[in-house]
C-alpha cells in the first residue's frame, strides 16, 4: 500500500510539472482515497497550447476568480495552489488580435479537496499581414478656392488627384513610416503644418492624415452708383461698362454691381449720357478693386433743362363777368380751364415760340391780342396775362312773327300765342292771315304757336315752335298756312247711360275740336243724348261734374272722330253707388324738379279734401307765368270764397297703378286772373313721403289744360 501510494504521489508530481492531469491514467492503479492523507485546500493546473503562424511572442496571462494572475507562455503550464474547494472562474487574456481561444474564455473549473484540478486553453493564430492602408483628406476653407483641387503623393512615386474637400486612400502600403505630400496648391492658399509629412502605416490597419488648407480671395467686386441732379434728366438712364467688355444698364439715380473682378485696376465708363447732361470728372475713370473686397465709384451727373414753362394769368374786369371762366389753349392742342382771375401753368414746353389763345369768352366780354405768341426759354418760366373787359349785356331783342296764308277760304285772322321770358303763359293776340307782329322782348327762347286755324287750313312746320331772340337782335319766324275748300260736316252724337243708386240729374259734356272752341261745354242728362252737326275731324269729348259716388267706364276724356257726311257716336257708361260720406285725401308737395321759382317747370299743390265734399285746394304753376311774371294759381276754399266748392269725390282713380290707392275729386276753383273754372284732381298714395312714387294731376276741361307727374317733393296720404 505504501508503494502504491508513493507511486500515485509521484505521478501527481509529474503531472503537475508536465501539464498532465492527476494520476488517473488506465495504467496506474488509483490510490484508495480513504488511505491518503488529504490536504485542506485544492490545486489548479492550467495548460496553454498555441498553434498556427505569428504566435504571440510574449505569451498570455491566466487569471483565477478575477484576482489571482500568472503569466504563461504560448505553450506552457501554470499552477494555482491554496484554492478553496468549489467552482472557480479561469480566464486567458493578452491574446494577440490574430489569435483566437477555442472554447469558453473565461470558463468555470470545479476543485475537489485533495484532487488537482486541470483545464487547458487551446489558441489558434493566423498569419499577421505585413501591409496597411493610408487615407489622405483635404479640408479647404476661405475664398477663391483652388478650382482644380490638388495632388497627393506617397513616398514620391504614388500619386492621386484629390478635391479641395475630399479623401483618397492608398492601399497595400508596407507597414511603417511613409512620406505624404500635397501638391498643386494655388498661390492664394496655404497648408497648415506644411505640404509634406510622415505618416506611420500599421500592418493590417489604416493610417489617416488631413491637410487643412486655407485660401484667401483673389478677386473683388465693384459697385457703380449714379447721382443725377438738375432738370430734364435722361429718361432711359445710362450704361456702365468695365474694361470695355462687361456692361450693365443703370438708372439716373441707381447702383449696379460687378462681381469676380480680378484684383487691381479696372477701367469704368458711363455711356448713354444725354446731351444736356454732363458727368463730373468725366465719363471714364480707373478704379482699383481689392482682393476679397468691394470698390465703389459714383458718377455725379448734372443735367440742364431742355424745356420751359408757361404761366398764363387772366385779369377780368367790368360787369356781368363770365361765370364759368375760360379755356387756355397752347399750340392748338394743349388746353386747361382757367378762372376769370387766376393762373394756370403749362410745363415741359419746347424752347421757342408758342401760340397761346383764350377761349370761352362770353359775348359781352372782350380781350386784346388773342391769340398771341409767347417765347419759351429752356429752364425758365414765361408769363403772359390776358386782360378781359366785360360790359353789361343787352337783355332785349325783337320777336318777329309773320303769317303767310295761301289757298281758298282763307280766314281773316288767327290767334298768336307766345310764352317766354317776358310773356306770361297763355299770352295771345290776333294776327292777320298775312301779317307780321313784332314785339320788343327779353332775349331768350320763346314758344310761339298759331291757334284758331280753321280745319280747312294746315300750318306747315312745327306748331308750336321755339324761337330764340338774341340780345340786341331779332328772332324771326314765319307760319306758312295752306287753306283748301271747307271740309264737309258730320254729326257728333254723345249718349250717357247711368245705372245704380243716387244717380245725379245731369253732368257737363265738354267738347273740343275743329268746330268747337276749347272748353265748350253743355249739360247732358244722366241718361241722355246730345247731338250736334260739326266740322268733320277729331274731337276730345269728356264728362265732368260726375259725383264722387259715380264712376265713368272707359276713357274720359276720349277722342271721337266725326267723318264727313257721317255720324260719330260715343256712349259714357256711368255706374253710381250709394253715397258715402267717409274718406279723405291730403297732399302737399310738388311735381317737377328744381326750386319753385318763376320760370321753372314746377307745380306745387296743397289740399285737404273729404268725401263729404268739404275741404280746400291750392295749386301753383311756376312754369305758367301771367303778366308781371306772376305764376298761375288755382284755389278752392268755400270758407273764404263761397263761389268755389268741391263738387264730387271718387275713392279710386284709374290714374293710379293700383286704383284703390287713388282718389279723384271735381271742384270749382278761382284762377289768379279772377275767373272760375271746373277742374278735376287725381291723387295717388303709392308710397311713403320722399319715395317719389306718389302721383298727382290736375285738368281744366274748359282750357284743355293739365299738369301731371310723380311727386318729387312732399307726400300724398289717402285716409
Amino acid at each position: 500500500m505504501v508503494r502504491g501510494g508513493g507511486r500515485c504521489w509521484l505521478a501527481a508530481a509529474v503531472a503537475i510539472l508536465l501539464g498532465a492531469t492527476a494520476c488517473n491514467d488506465s495504467e496506474s492503479p488509483q490510490p484508495d482515497a480513504a488511505l491518503l492523507p488529504l490536504p485542506d485546500l485544492g490545486t489548479l493546473a492550467v495548460t496553454v497550447g498555441t498553434s498556427g503562424s505569428d504566435i504571440d511572442p510574449d505569451g498570455y496571462t491566466v487569471t483565477v476568480d478575477g484576482s489571482v494572475s500568472q503569466s504563461v507562455g504560448a505553450n506552457g503550464l501554470v499552477t494555482f495552489t491554496g484554492l478553496a474547494a468549489g467552482d472557480h472562474t479561469v480566464g486567458l487574456s493578452g491574446v494577440a488580435s490574430n489569435c483566437t481561444v477555442s472554447g469558453d474564455n473565461p470558463r468555470t473549473v470545479s476543485l475537489i479537496i485533495g484532487v488537482v484540478g486541470t483545464t487547458s486553453f487551446s489558441v489558434g493564430c493566423a498569419a499577421i499581414p505585413k501591409t496597411g492602408d493610408l487615407t489622405a483628406t483635404t479640408s479647404t476653407t476661405g475664398s477663391s478656392l483652388d478650382p482644380d483641387g490638388y495632388t497627393v503623393t506617397v513616398d514620391g512615386n504614388s500619386s492621386k488627384a484629390i478635391g479641395t474637400n475630399a479623401s483618397v486612400t492608398f492601399t497595400g502600403l508596407s507597414a511603417g513610416d511613409h512620406s505624404v505630400a500635397l501638391s498643386g496648391v494655388a498661390a492664394n492658399c496655404s497648408v497648415s503644418g506644411g505640404t509634406s509629412r510622415t505618416v506611420t502605416v500599421p500592418a493590417g490597419g489604416t493610417a489617416s492624415t488631413t491637410f487643412a488648407v486655407s485660401c484667401t480671395a483673389t478677386t473683388g467686386s465693384l459697385t457703380v452708383t449714379t447721382s443725377t441732379t438738375g432738370s430734364n434728366p435722361d429718361p432711359d438712364g445710362y450704361t456702365v461698362t468695365v474694361d470695355g467688355g462687361a456692361s450693365k444698364a443703370i438708372g439716373t439715380n441707381g447702383s449696379v454691381g460687378f462681381a469676380d473682378l480680378s484684383a487691381g485696376d479696372h477701367s469704368v465708363a458711363l455711356s448713354g449720357v444725354a446731351s444736356n447732361c454732363s458727368a463730373s470728372g468725366g465719363t471714364s475713370r480707373t478704379v482699383t478693386v481689392p482682393a476679397g473686397g468691394t470698390a465703389s465709384t459714383t458718377f455725379a451727373v448734372s443735367c440742364a433743362a431742355t424745356t420751359g414753362n408757361l404761366t398764363v394769368t387772366t385779369n377780368t374786369t367790368g360787369s356781368n363777368l363770365d361765370p364759368d371762366g375760360y379755356t387756355v389753349v397752347v399750340d392748338g392742342s394743349q388746353s386747361q380751364a382757367i378762372g376769370i382771375n387766376t393762373s394756370v401753368t403749362f410745363s415741359g414746353l419746347s424752347p421757342g415760340n408758342h401760340s397761346v389763345q383764350l377761349n370761352g369768352l362770353a359775348q359781352n366780354c372782350t380781350v386784346s391780342s388773342n391769340p398771341r405768341t409767347v417765347s419759351i426759354t429752356a429752364g425758365t418760366t414765361a408769363t403772359t396775362t390776358f386782360t378781359v373787359s366785360c360790359t353789361a349785356p343787352t337783355t332785349t331783342g325783337t320777336l318777329s312773327v309773320t303769317t303767310s296764308t295761301t289757298g281758298q277760304n282763307i280766314p281773316a285772322s288767327y290767334t298768336l300765342n307766345v310764352t317766354g321770358p317776358s310773356f306770361p303763359t297763355g299770352t295771345s293776340q290776333p294776327i292777320g292771315a298775312n301779317a307780321t307782329v313784332t314785339a320788343t322782348v327779353t332775349s331768350g327762347d320763346y314758344q310761339v304757336s298759331l291757334s284758331g286755324v280753321p280745319s280747312n287750313c294746315t300750318v306747315s312746320g312745327a306748331n308750336p315752335r321755339t324761337v330764340t331772340v338774341p340780345a340786341n337782335g331779332t328772332g324771326p319766324t314765319t307760319f306758312s298756312v295752306s287753306c283748301t275748300a271747307p271740309t264737309t260736316t258730320g254729326t257728333l252724337s254723345v249718349t250717357t247711360s247711368t245705372t245704380g243708386q243716387n244717380i245725379p240729374a245731369s253732368y257737363t259734356l265738354n267738347v273740343t275740336g275743329p268746330s268747337f272752341p276749347t272748353g265748350a261745354s253743355t249739360p247732358i242728362n244722366a241718361n241722355g243724348n246730345v247731338t250736334a252737326t260739326v266740322t268733320s275731324g277729331d274731337y276730345q269729348v269728356s264728362l265732368s261734374d260726375v259725383p264722387s259716388n259715380c264712376t265713368v267706364s272707359g276713357a274720359n276724356p276720349r277722342t271721337v272722330t266725326v267723318p264727313a257726311g257721317g255720324t260719330a257716336t260715343t256712349t259714357f257708361a256711368v255706374t253710381c253707388s250709394a253715397q258715402s260720406a267717409t274718406g279723405e285725401v291730403i297732399g302737399k308737395g310738388q311735381i317737377g324738379t328744381g326750386s319753385p321759382t318763376p320760370g321753372n317747370n314746377v307745380q306745387t299743390f296743397d289740399f285737404d279734401v273729404r268725401a263729404d265734399l268739404t275741404g280746400r285746394f291750392t295749386g301753383t304753376d311756376y312754369g305758367d307765368l301771367h303778366p308781371g311774371g306772376v305764376p298761375a294759381t288755382l284755389t278752392t276754399d268755400q270758407s273764404t270764397d263761397p263761389a268755389t266748392s268741391i263738387t264730387a269725390y271718387r275713392s279710386s282713380s284709374t290714374a293710379c297703378s293700383d286704383p284703390s290707392r287713388g282718389v279723384e275729386f271735381d271742384a270749382i276753383g278761382r284762377e289768379d286772373t279772377g275767373g272760375l273754372v271746373n277742374y278735376t284732381v287725381a291723387a295717388c298714395d303709392n308710397g311713403p313721403a320722399g319715395s317719389g312714387l306718389d302721383f298727382w294731376s290736375v285738368f281744366i276741361p274748359s282750357e284743355n289744360f293739365g299738369r301731371s307727374g310723380n311727386v318729387t317733393s312732399g307726400d300724398i296720404v289717402k285716409r
